[in-house]
């Protein structure tokens, strides 16, 4: 049972002794040094604090600290005694590290407190000894795995449990598809579909470093299935040799909360945009060519890809087998994609849709430009 607030008295801040009739103090080690605040984990008995206080920014993490009430650092500092029902009162305050609870149990011990303490090392470190925690809306193991983006405001429990209900499929695992699988996988989205009928070439790996020298000549399907298991074997994998055509990617694309346009092929992103506009599924498509790169969202409402390139450029002019191509410009693309995937998803932050990004990797520089429907397009504008 807890000590009542009116029992605490000056020095350790409890009024019985080791000669009282209820027995030695039970919480003076906690308050021997009233400017002592700083406790660590194994030091802390939850049962022994009056009121614990979680000061992290963000109400929506995977994990809540055990009988702990959410307070921003700011009303804490500014209206203590609403959390604080006197000087005396025994209290923890956690947060993510130990800095930010630091700090204000420190200021609240300036202020005259004398009973309020900080957990050292924070939330990290009372998990990383095996504490016990709240889960919320995500299991033990999942809260851990995304402990880090769970904590961006824009992302939290409601964002990664979107993940992991996603479904996303990929067409094309070379150097676009790569990066944005491997970001994909570890963050969390729940089913990746992969499509890609070609096998790995020694050619490939400057600019695709997540294949192996001992996967050339095998599936990059296959390569891709092993490497999301070694990762991320909690999400569902489901990959397919198969080359997207005009007449299957309706049926490919099919049930994917986004689609990531990763091929190389001006024919399959036609495809895919018009199968994605006909199913009401955004697209995140990026390409490269030398040392340049763009990316684009292509909304179900428009603009489409007929609507930024109403005449099919030449396969020929653009092929990196013949034109070339620097590795680090297709990954920073692959890895944009992966990230404006994720806020489709998760709705962090504005999409790019509506805008074209333009990467220059030779001057350092990026631009975006605005794009919209074109009133011709047989797409976005079919005729009546």
């Amino acid at each position: 049972m807890r000590s009542r607030p009116s029992d605490y008295h000056r020095g350790c801040g409890c009024s019985t002794s080791a000669t009282s009739p209820r027995g030695p103090c039970r919480t003076s080690s906690l308050r021997a040094v009233p400017d002592a605040t700083g406790l660590q984990p194994n030091e802390v008995d939850l049962d022994l604090f009056d009121v614990i206080l979680d000061v992290r920014p963000s109400r929506d993490s995977a994990s809540a600290f055990p009988g702990a009430r959410h307070v921003t650092l700011d009303d804490l500092v500014k209206q203590p005694a609403r959390y604080l029902p006197s000087m005396q009162t025994t209290t923890l305050i956690v947060c993510d590290v130990g800095q930010r609870s630091g700090v204000v149990a420190a200021r609240l011990a300036d202020d005259g407190y004398r009973s309020v303490h900080s957990l050292i090392g924070g939330i990290d470190e009372w998990r990383a000894q095996g504490k016990p925690l709240v889960h919320i809306g995500l299991t033990e193991a999942e809260a851990g795995r995304y402990d880090r983006q769970v904590k961006l405001r824009e992302v939290g429990v409601r964002g990664q449990s979107a993940l992991l209900a996603s479904t996303v499929t990929v067409v094309g695992a070379g150097g676009l598809g790569l990066p944005a699988i491997a970001y994909l996988a570890a963050a969390g989205a729940g089913h990746l579909r992969v499509l890609d009928p070609d096998i790995i070439e020694l050619s490939n790996l400057h600019r695709q470093p997540l294949l192996p020298l001992a996967d050339v000549g095998s599936s990059k399907v296959a390569a891709v299935a092993r490497y999301v298991a070694s990762v991320n074997p909690d999400i569902t994998f489901t990959g397919l040799e198969v080359e997207l055509n005009a007449g299957n990617a309706e049926s490919l694309l099919d049930g994917s909360d986004v689609v990531v346009d990763a091929t190389d092929r001006f024919a399959a992103r036609y495809a895919i945009s018009d199968a994605s506009h006909a199913l009401g599924i955004p697209v995140v498509t990026g390409a490269v060519y030398r040392w340049e790169g763009q990316l684009t969202i292509l909304e179900p409402n428009g603009p489409c890809y007929r609507c930024l390139f109403p005449d099919q450029p030449s396969e020929i002019e653009f092929d990196c087998a013949i034109t070339g191509v620097i590795g680090p410009v297709v990954g920073t693309i692959g890895t944009m994609q992966a990230v404006e995937a994720i806020k489709l998803i998760t709705g962090a932050g504005s999409s790019i849709a509506g805008r074209l990004l333009l990467f220059d990797a030779l001057s350092a520089t990026s631009t975006s430009v605005r794009v919209s429907r074109r009133d011709s397009c047989s797409v976005c504008n079919p005729p009546t």
